[in-house]
Formats: C-alpha cells, structure tokens, sequence
C-alpha cells in the first residue's frame, strides 16, 4: 500500500475561498489514481454558508441540505474516478454546544456515504467517549495512562492519532477485504 497524504489544516467545505476540497481532489484523483479515499474533515464547518446567494445559518435546513449535497458531491466524485470511500467521522467534542453540531455534521457525512455502494462511514465518536461521561482526554492506550485529546478538546493529542490511526487501518481492512495490519497497534483498552 502506498498512502499518499494530501491533507490541509483548518479546511472544510463551507468556506472554498480559503480551500476548494472538490477541485484539489479532482487534481489528485487524476494524478494518483487512489483505489481508497480516506475522508475527515469537517471541524471547522459550523458556520453559515452561502447558499442560493443566501447566507444560511448553521445546522438550519437550507444549511444542511447544501452542505449534504457538497459532501455526496465529493463522494461521487471519488467514486465516479474509480475509488472507494472511507470517511472517518469526527469524534465527540469537550464543549458541548460544539460536540452538537459536530453530531450534525457526521449524521450528514453518514447519509452521504451511506448513498453509495463505494463509500463507507466510520464513526469515531464512541471510540472516544468515555461511557456515561463522554468526552475524555485521557484513557489508557494499551495499558498505560495517555493524553488522547489536546487541552483544547478538540483536536487528538498523540496518543489519539495512534487510537485513531489503528481503528482506520482496521476498518479499511474489514470493508474493502484487504491484507493490513497496523505496526504498532494502538487501542484504548481503559478509562
């Protein structure tokens, strides 16, 4: 496997004047020619977006139905290249105002993927959700003590981008039946 990462920071697909995610992906669709996508992104979306010369306010249901369209939009456009499609969700938030619209954006991300037979939905948000609490910045990563989340309880912290890392790896494994095994597994076995 050769993994190409073509990620940008602070991006979505709200604001495509500061990053325009279907055209760089249409660029690198042509340029390496991916059997899998790996899609997650989104963290920075919950704010309102011009829609129909509108600005519609976040989460309302002109909001959702645009952005729907923008994330199927990409889907397809992966897909219609010949790739599979994981998207990987984005996981629970420390503020909960912020976690609920972080819900929102992956309950779309679901429905899109869920609307082609080439795509798949992975949720990260019980993986890092301490049960009957929630968010956590800690758990024990395979039997020790770790910061999974960053202070500001949103981004993954170290020991978090290993958890998730392992997760992804296995879920590609799982749902496109190929040959792949993390190297150095990292798993929350503790809370």
């Amino acid at each position: 496997m050769h993994l190409i990462q073509a990620d940008v920071s602070s991006t979505g697909l709200v604001d495509r004047s500061f990053f325009d995610w279907p055209a760089h992906l249409a660029t690198d669709l042509h340029r390496y020619h991916p059997q899998i996508v790996l899609a997650s992104l989104g963290g920075n979306d919950e704010q309102g977006m011009v829609v129909d010369g509108t600005v519609q306010a976040f989460g309302t249901p002109a909001w959702q139905r645009a952005y729907l369209a923008r994330v199927t939009a990409l889907v397809r456009e992966a897909t219609d290249a010949g790739a599979y499609v994981l998207w990987v969700g984005l996981p629970v938030m420390q503020q909960p105002g912020f976690s609920a619209g972080i819900a929102t954006l992956d309950t779309l991300y679901a429905r899109a993927a869920g609307a082609d037979r080439y795509a798949t939905y992975l949720s990260t948000w019980e993986l890092f959700s301490r049960p009957g609490v929630g968010f956590a910045p800690d758990a024990e990563v395979n039997g020790a003590s770790a910061q999974v989340r960053e202070p500001d309880g949103v981004h993954y912290g170290y020991a978090g981008e290993d958890v998730v890392a392992t997760y992804v790896i296995r879920q590609l494994a799982a749902s496109f039946h190929v040959r792949l095994a993390p190297q150095s597994p990292a798993v929350i076995t503790g809370w």
